[in-house]
Parts: C-alpha cells; structure tokens; sequence
C-alpha cells in the first residue's frame, strides 16, 4: 500500500511538472516546432493542472512538504494559464449590439476543407444557410473547386490557387474585387490571397486570405510567422481598413499573432466573446482556435458562429462584421519601431531560410 501511494504521488507529480515545465517553454521565443506547438493546448494543460493539483491535496498529510511545493508549481502555472485565456472568455466583454444597415454588413466565412475530405455538399449547405459576403477556403484541390463551383451563381467573383498539397486557396466573393494577387508572402511556397473587396456602399478594403504552414517536426515555426508579420505590415503600408481571415495554424495568444495583430493594429472580436475552437473537429477535447477573422478600426463585429461539423477536421467559422465610423469603433495603438524592426528581421530570416532550402 505505502508504494503504491508513493507511485501515485511521483505520477502526479511528473505529470504536473511536465505541464508546468511546457508552460515555461512556450516562454522562449523559439522557432523550434515543439517549443511553439506548447501554446496550443492551453485549455487542455490548465483542466488538467486542475485536476492534479486536486489530486496532488490527497498527499498533504503523507508528503506535506513535497505536496505544498508540487502545488505551488501547478497552481502559479494554472494561474498563468488562466490570465492567457481570459480574454477568450464571455466574461470579458461583448460583441457590439449597434444595429447594422445591409449596406455596411460584412460577413466572412473562413473553412479548411481537409485536401482529402469528400466533398459531399455538407459544406455547401453551411455557405448557402451563413450567406457570407466573403468564402475562404483552404487545402482546395481540382476536386474541391469542381465541387464548390455552384457557389459561383451567388459568388461570381472568385480567386485561387491550387498547389497539389495541403495549401491550395480559393476565395469567393458576393462583392466585387479588385487588384487580387496570389502572393507568396515572405518567400514561402504557400499561396496567400491579397484583394481589395468593394463594399455595397462603394468603398474598397483590404483582405487578405492567408493559410501559412504549421510548425511541426520537420519545419520550425519561422516561416508561419513571417507570413503572419508580412500580412500586419501590409495592413500597416496601407492607409484603407482591413481584414485578414484564414488558418492561421497559430491560436490567437501566440506572439506571433500578438505581434501581427500590433503590426496590423487588427481586434480580435473573439476576446470577450468565447473562445469557440475551429480544429481538431474530430476531437472532443484537443480543441483550440486556429481559425481566425481579424479586422482593423473601421469595423464592427456583430457577431461569430462557429459552423457545424462537414468532415473535415477544422470547424467552419463565421464573423459577421459591420463597417463603422473609425472614430466609434475599437481602435489598437500604434506599434513601435522595435516591433516593426523584429518583424522585419524575422521575415528577412524567413527569405534566407527558404532560400536556402
């Protein structure tokens, strides 16, 4: 019995000093795939945390002093988690309730199709029922534009690119475009969508339809986050609002798209609203936000929907915004020259590295 108690104990015990030692490594500002990848499953690491520092109270009278120090480690680790994703919690605020005029709506819809998902009209009903204004889609091949092609009668203008990989892009358009590019941002081989979308009142603003390549073992995290930077400074450059919408492969507490969001001076209407995560869609519990609608001063959003399940392994997402005056909406400092200065650098880094690959 003593050494199965004391098993148990060293169980939790590792178990809660590996979370807390992943959250000390998330700290790093690293490109290294499994550093980065140590910011996703935040959610995950603070029920679990819960649940052992439970676990770890059992132990008080039995291993007192060991029991406090393991305790005090999880719960300052847990805390840290909490005040990351509290802003991703409805308690933190709300979207606007300002009523919106048709002409001023904007509504974007963002869903990584999976390249090998069937394309067996599920996703088509999610656009028809959501209606958007804007579609961007991701992981598109041949099969998936053929399929989607009947969204064309309501969404004639159209962009896209397919790559025979996991990061062929399409975006389709209620609204007219104007000066859309395929752009290969900060010499990556991913595809990424840049336009102008007229709006009904007449007014053009920026979009950018953007899907960089996640970190994993065989790629670090510095070319995501070039894409992500390059995609704030041409928000920066320009001097209409904007939007970016996409899979970012990146949850929104990231420095990388902390960083992007400074650069771009882009609100996250997800913070105070929920945390609603887009993948794994074929999970019940490894979820987080990968998905995202960001949008500069000059918008609203009225409201966000994550869509139902279509076989893939992202949820679709939805973010009905509504163009305001620039005055009365929410509005993001401007970033500093050390900011801009790093984002530079890390897309320079970016070029060499792809360059010399």
């Amino acid at each position: 019995m003593k050494y199965c108690r004391m098993l148990a104990f060293l169980l939790i015990a590792t178990a809660g000093l590996s979370l807390a030692l992943a959250n000390l490594l998330s700290l790093i500002p690293s490109d290294i795939w499994w550093i980065r990848i140590t910011d996703f499953p935040r959610l995950q690491s603070a029920a679990a945390l819960a649940v052992l520092i439970a676990g770890a109270a059992c132990f008080l009278r039995c291993y007192r002093r060991a029991s406090m120090a393991l305790i005090a480690v999880m719960l300052a680790t847990l805390i840290y988690h909490a005040a990351v994703l509290l802003p991703y919690t409805p308690l933190h605020g709300a979207l606007t309730d300002n009523a919106c005029t048709p002409d001023r709506r904007l509504t974007v819809m963002v869903a990584n199709v999976r390249l090998r998902n069937d394309p067996d009209g599920r996703l088509i009903e999610q656009v028809r029922r959501y209606q958007p204004d804007v579609f961007v889609v991701l992981e598109v091949n041949d099969s998936w534009l053929d399929a989607l092609a009947p969204l064309e009668q309501s969404m004639p203008h159209t962009i896209h690119r397919t790559t025979g990989s996991y990061f062929g892009i399409a975006l389709y358009s209620r609204l007219p475009l104007h000066s859309s590019e395929i752009r290969y941002l900060a010499g990556q081989d991913t595809p990424q969508i840049v336009t102008e979308v007229e709006l009904r009142t007449g007014e053009r603003v920026d979009f950018l339809g953007i899907h960089p390549r996640p970190p994993h073992p065989s790629q670090s995290a510095l070319g995501r986050d070039a894409v992500l930077l390059k995609a704030g400074l041409l928000l920066h450059d320009s001097d209409r609002p904007g939007v970016v919408a996409g899979d970012l492969n990146a949850t929104p507490w990231e420095r990388a798209v902390t960083h992007m969001r400074e650069i771009g001076r882009l609100v996250d209407p997800r913070q105070g609203y929920g945390f609603l995560p887009t993948y794994d869609a074929q999970s019940w519990w490894m979820r987080w936000p990968l998905d995202h609608v960001f949008h500069e001063a000059g918008f609203d959003a009225v409201e966000l929907i994550r869509g139902n399940d279509f076989g893939s392994d992202h949820f679709p997402y939805v973010a009905r915004l509504c163009r305001v005056d620039q005055a009365e909406s929410e509005t993001r400092d401007r970033p500093n020259d050390t900011t801009i200065r790093a984002a530079r650098d890390t897309i320079e880094r970016a070029r060499v590295q792809s360059s010399d690959g």
